[in-house]
């Protein structure tokens, strides 16, 4: 793979080399031939006379103002990360995508800073639009059928609901031991339902994150339940008086397992994967702890982070690797292609593994380690999706 510089010509909107042997295919188009490159230029690689690749980072329109503020580092690093490794992003929102080309924002490495630009549609896009509303929009629906019908990979299509997530790994007897008994409830004897059979659940909102909307039900009796929450509790002396909060969202009810515990505290992990030659792999494992009395791990919420090594000889990695690779199998039957997903994974008393939950967005780590190697993955996986394009 060889090395070679471009230049953008903003006037006219025109991608240039003046290496030999262009012109280059760029994207859904080409370089053209110059004598002499223009001020902005940048560095790419070359393979089979294609440059790049050129990824397309899709956002929400609120996120591309703050991203030109400065106010995104997350997404700025990502970025850059795209521009070391020989590749070239150019991001936009949804309305920038057109039927031949993306109007946005090109990163300039030689004078730190973002200009408008217009390129051709991009290799691969990686969608960071940050809300379900948004995806679910015309301007979004639009653009993602103007890159399908082209053939461009779209990494993250969409959000998950956890009810389709736990139906898809359901399809697989495999995975059956790692599930949690799972499902919808709408009614207040759903509720009594549940807590016969297990007398204390979670209850979820379907599209819930960062443990919002989650809830701890324990019954004291018949009709009487503690409900816990981050931050606080309630005592019902009936469960009628939950059925407005049921109602008002789409929530599941999901059993508890008993777990492992490290120093007195409950504890799971947030596995972190990629597609990567063929199947997915791990490509980090956080540890996230809970306060005693806590009702969920998630940092936003009261919960501590834990270095990995302290409980890594409680975990079967190659099980775990397992579960990943069946569980990503499965995701991309029910979703179309995945290329990145965390995993909320519980450890069993008996050190057996349970899959709480499956994230299409995965959050940022605080483990400086775990996000280095995820950008060596992402920009892994954008080239090799770059070379499936036609």
């Amino acid at each position: 793979m060889a090395m070679l510089t471009i230049g953008y010509r903003p006037d006219i909107g025109e991608w240039v080399c003046n290496s030999p042997g262009s012109p280059y295919r760029f994207g859904s188009g080409w370089v053209a031939p110059a004598a002499v490159l223009p001020d902005l230029v940048f560095p790419v690689s070359e393979q089979y006379g294609r440059v790049g690749p050129l990824v397309g980072v899709l956002v929400s329109a609120s996120s591309l103002s703050a991203l030109l503020a400065g106010k995104k580092p997350w997404l700025e690093t990502v970025i850059r990360s795209i521009h070391k490794a020989g590749g070239i992003s150019v991001v936009s929102a949804a309305a920038g995508i057109g039927e031949k080309t993306v109007s946005g924002y090109v990163f300039v490495p030689t004078i730190h800073r973002f200009i408008e630009a217009a390129a051709p549609l991009p290799d691969v896009v990686y969608n960071r639009v940050k809300s379900r509303e948004e995806e679910e929009s015309e301007p979004f629906q639009t653009a993602a059928a103007q890159l399908s019908a082209h053939g461009v990979p779209l990494v993250n299509r969409s959000f998950f609901r956890k009810s389709d997530v736990y139906d898809a790994l359901r399809s697989d007897r495999r995975l059956w031991p790692h599930l949690l008994p799972t499902a919808p409830v709408q009614t207040a004897a759903d509720l009594r339902a549940w807590l016969r059979q297990y007398s204390c659940i979670y209850l979820k909102r379907d599209d819930g994150a960062r443990g919002m909307g989650l809830f701890r039900l324990t019954a004291l009796s018949e009709t009487e339940a503690i409900c816990e929450y981050p931050g606080g509790q309630k005592r019902f002396c009936s469960l009628d008086a939950l059925a407005s909060l049921i109602q008002s969202g789409r929530y599941i009810a999901q059993a508890l397992a008993e777990t492992d515990e490290w120093n007195g505290r409950r504890y799971d992990l947030r596995v972190l994967a990629h597609w990567h030659n063929g199947r997915h792999t791990i490509t980090g494992i956080g540890v996230r702890s809970a306060d005693v009395e806590s009702v969920t791990t998630h940092v936003f919420h009261g919960g501590t982070i834990l270095p990995y090594k302290e409980v890594k000889e409680r975990i079967d990695e190659a099980a775990l690797e397992r579960l990943i690779a069946l569980s990503g199998a499965r995701l991309g039957e029910r979703f179309g292609f995945v290329g990145e997903f965390s995993a909320d994974i519980g450890v069993g008393s008996e050190r057996e593994l349970y899959i709480y939950e499956i994230n299409a967005k995965p959050m940022v780590f605080d483990e400086p380690e775990i996000e280095a190697r995820r950008l060596e993955r992402l920009n892994q996986l954008f080239a090799e999706l770059a070379h499936r394009t036609p």
